[in-house]
């Protein structure tokens, strides 16, 4: 039997900043949430592509902001906040709160550059066709896709958010729960300086990134 699908994206409020901090050497803090803020319509743009079902904006924090709050008013999203915790406690408590609506969710971050609608449509697949799961695994070692016909805990409690070992380790919990899972085409995303000259070529961003001063904050 299958559910509709509730794509979820976790966002963070457009506050100068307070994103992609670790930009700011290279980009300064108003370039820095000037690139964020295109990663996260890009992203937007593929899932609208996609075409899976509705979309949630998760935001971090107590409030949306108005900028993410507008944002989503324009898209006809439905804005929620992540609620408190870790990371494994805010995807632990989406997944588990769409899937209890009846939803199938597809949960992922804003800052994939590397992210096409294949992903997403595969995701989808994956769980029609009875998986438990899909993730698509990052390039940096962690995952930027995660879908889910169930919730097990155990994937999102006491995980090295962060590092290298974050996909090695779900995949091991994965396989000592005996579950059925699909691993999606690897992806890559924007965390420091040094992934920015791989945004020169980049269809969408890499104009973006053009427009971006690149100075040092003062």
């Amino acid at each position: 039997m299958r559910a509709p699908l509730r794509v979820i994206l976790f966002a963070r409020p457009l506050v100068r900043g307070t994103v992609k901090t670790r930009l700011e050497p290279a980009l300064g803090a108003e370039g820095a949430l000037h690139l964020y803020e295109a990663l996260l319509r890009y992203v937007v743009s593929v899932c609208q592509e996609a075409e899976l079902g509705p979309l949630t904006l998760a935001y971090a924090g107590d409030r949306p902001g108005a900028a993410l709050a507008g944002l989503g008013e324009t898209l006809g999203a439905t804005l929620i906040s992540q609620g408190p915790g870790d990371l494994g406690d805010r995807m632990a408590r989406a997944l588990g709160d769409a899937l209890e609506a009846g939803a199938w969710p597809v949960l992922l971050g804003t800052d994939l550059a590397g992210l096409k609608p294949s992903h997403l449509t595969a995701a989808a697949a994956a769980l029609q066709d009875g998986d438990d799961y899909a993730f698509a695994p990052a390039e940096d070692g962690g995952y930027g896709v995660v879908a889910a016909r169930r919730l097990d805990p155990e994937l999102f409690a006491a995980m090295p958010w962060s590092t290298p070992a974050v996909m090695s380790e779900t995949a091991k919990r994965l396989a000592w729960l005996g579950r059925a899972w699909t691993r999606l085409p690897s992806l890559y995303d924007i965390d420091g300086p040094e992934d920015l000259p791989r945004l020169e070529a980049h269809p969408v961003l890499g104009p973006a990134l053009a427009t971006v001063s690149h100075v040092s904050p003062s």
